[in-house]
């Protein structure tokens, strides 16, 4: 007892600490779990064990396995996926069978594998992790497309790996199984797999749409409704419990629920720790001797499924017209493995063991070997690929995304379209962002709470995000949700009431857009009511910071620092400290007195790049579409 209740603590203390050791250093999570994992497992120091759990063990990956890809078809959106559903179709037949067999031919030639053992191999490594892949997208500068068919390959190909896995081992198992046998397993493991999933699918949808269940029990209905799921497909077919679980998870997707973002956040978490704890387990138990015995013949089967397996499966399944060569080198040379890799191996190989059959250890050291390789050289092809590919220097990926649409953020949006951004603007409703399609602006309809709403509008690590909504506790939640998931270094809110702390102990990464509290509930009426006008003056001129400081401080809404520009890059942090090293500085001005002491400081900027034109600059702000009655200001805006 004690040894299970010491191997289950430290899994969990251990997982969460490989978790922030990624977290910190930007890592795949998946590289300092198999480290921590070997290094404290019996081959280490010796205080995890987990052969100490028996056959729970595997019926803790059976169901850990379950909810990571029911996660991943709950990520996976149907829309995205139907833009590049030619490309990921070809990754997913024609990838997988290229990819099966080279890498069986691969393990045979180098390291002398039997040719059952290598065809097991070969259908084990088709998967391609997204564990691994997720947290790569989200600091790779990519385009979306390329990004997209990453991501959908991952998510869907790993239960295809794993059912092929299983029916290798069962034809190695049986001596060579009849075809026709073979035949009529498949048709059975996918079509119950896909009907249940389907099933249990509509049956969670029931639930989110309805109030059968109440809000606290809603998420733990779906984690037993899935354990279910998975239970009876298995029972009915073999092995097709985990297609079911991504059956099921694609077909919440699909439907549009009022409260999938909460259902998301709860199993990305319960995946995070499931993975976590897994990871440490089957990479305590790995016998390191059969890694070590592999030596360079093990590096040589890995580095020919880098450089030659992976790219001439992508070559044979991307075409042309599908995907320019750039987008295709970053996918050719993509292609981590992740924990259900690592878990069918482990499963497989305790399977061989059983069966007494030869090759178990050194197939799952040559596929721990494949995880570790390939998952250290994914990451550094992500931030090194984009930098020679010449994504970073692309001046159409300079976004700007604005979070709140409102007469406000319209403004904004127009004064950094000015400065050469390309500006999406964001809110949850589409008749708010008519203002924006009238000005031709992209725009996205989606959630500011949840991460794929930022996904599709092209947030990456260097955009400028700006929460300029009516609710300060939403934009402080956007600021924190862009810098942890995409790595937005200072992400800009508006704020009416800045905690005291904010900026200097507390959340120091935020920029506060105008350097200081904004009103903005009056800005927008004032804007919508034409009682504003945008005023650029020379910040390096003391007279006119002067004549600012006391429109401030006689109007508390008398003048908004809107833009500054330095170099024409955008500032929107535009603090005291900071008004002496910008070259120009774009004021929204309340009509009026503050209007007329601030004129007469007004520089032109008609000869400089990427200025605002003057007249465009003093026009008023079109709102072209009317607000639905008694909705016409908000003092939250649901966005």
């Amino acid at each position: 007892m004690d040894t299970i209740l010491t191997t289950l603590v430290a899994a969990v203390a251990l997982g969460i600490a490989g978790q922030i050791i990624a977290e910190r250093f930007q890592l795949p999570a998946i590289l300092p779990l198999l480290v921590l994992g070997i290094f404290c497992g019996p081959f280490g120091l010796a205080f995890v064990h987990p052969e100490a759990l028996g056959d729970a063990l595997e019926a803790l990956i059976h169901l850990g396995v379950a909810i990571i890809l029911f996660e991943g078809g709950l990520s996976l959106d149907p829309n995205r996926l139907s833009r590049v559903g030619s490309a990921v179709g070809n990754l997913l037949t024609i990838g997988v069978a290229v990819t099966g067999v080279a890498s069986a031919v691969v393990a045979h030639w180098f390291v002398d594998m039997p040719w059952t053992t290598a065809a097991l191999f070969g259908a084990i490594v088709t998967v391609t992790g997204p564990t691994v892949i997720v947290p790569l997208l989200r600091h790779m500068i990519a385009p979306r497309q390329v990004k997209t068919v990453l991501l959908s390959e991952g998510l869907i190909v790993d239960p295809i790996g794993a059912i092929l896995a299983y029916l290798v081992l069962q034809w190695i198992e049986r001596a060579g199984i009849p075809f026709r046998a073979l035949t009529g397993e498949v048709l059975t493991l996918i079509t119950t797999g896909i009907v249940l999933g389907f099933v249990f699918g509509a049956l969670a949808r029931l639930i989110l749409r309805t109030r059968l269940v109440g809000g606290e029990l809603r998420n733990l209905s779906i984690l037993a409704l899935l354990m279910v799921c998975y239970l009876t497909s298995d029972h009915q077919a073999h092995q097709s419990g985990i297609l079911a679980a991504m059956v099921m998870g694609l077909t919440i997707s699909a439907a549009d629920l009022p409260d999938l973002v909460s259902v998301r956040a709860f199993k990305g978490q319960l995946t995070t720790l499931i993975i976590s704890v897994l990871f440490i387990l089957l990479a305590a138990q790995l016998d390191l001797g059969a890694v070590i015995v592999l030596g360079w013949r093990g590096l040589f089967v890995v580095a020919a499924l880098i450089f030659v397996v992976r790219p001439l499966s992508v070559a044979l399944s991307i075409w042309p017209s599908q995907l320019d060569g750039r987008g295709r080198t970053v996918i050719a040379f993509t292609a981590p493995r992740g924990i259900v890799a690592a878990a069918v191996a482990s499963l497989a190989a305790r399977e061989m063991g059983k069966a007494g059959l030869a090759g178990a250890a050194e197939l799952e050291g040559l596929v721990y070997m494949t995880i570790l390789v390939t998952g250290a050289w994914s990451t550094i092809g992500a931030l090194v690929l984009p930098k020679i590919l010449g994504y970073t220097d692309d001046p159409a990926r300079r976004k700007a995304v604005l979070v709140g649409a409102n007469a406000l953020s319209q403004t904004l949006a127009r004064l950094l379209s000015s400065a050469g951004r390309t500006t999406v603007a964001v809110d949850a409703s589409s008749w708010r962002l008519d203002r924006f399609r009238a000005a031709g602006l992209p725009v996205v309809v989606g959630d500011a709470r949840d991460a794929a709403t930022y996904e599709e509008a092209g947030v990456e690590r260097d955009s400028l995000v700006v929460a300029v909504s009516t609710n300060d506790e939403l934009n402080l939640l956007v600021a924190e949700m862009v810098r942890a998931e995409f790595g937005v270094e200072h992400p800009v809110v508006a704020i009416q009431q800045p905690p005291e702390e904010l900026g200097r102990r507390s959340r120091a990464w935020i920029d506060l857009f105008g350097g200081k509290s904004v009103d903005v509930p009056k800005w927008i009426r004032k804007i919508d009511n034409e009682q504003a006008s945008e005023v650029t003056i020379d910040p390096q001129s003391p007279e006119a910071v002067a004549t600012l400081r006391a429109v401030e401080h006689e109007h508390r809404t008398g003048a908004l620092r809107m833009v500054g520009f330095k170099m024409d890059e955008p500032v929107l942090q535009v603090d005291d400290p900071r008004l002496s090293q910008l070259d120009r500085l774009t004021l929204l001005v309340a009509e009026g007195r503050p209007l007329e002491v601030l004129e007469a400081h007004r520089v032109s900027t008609d000869d400089e790049p990427g200025a605002v034109d003057e007249v465009a600059a003093n026009a008023p702000p079109k709102t072209p579409t009317t607000p639905p009655k008694n909705d016409a200001v908000e003092p939250t805006e649901p966005v």
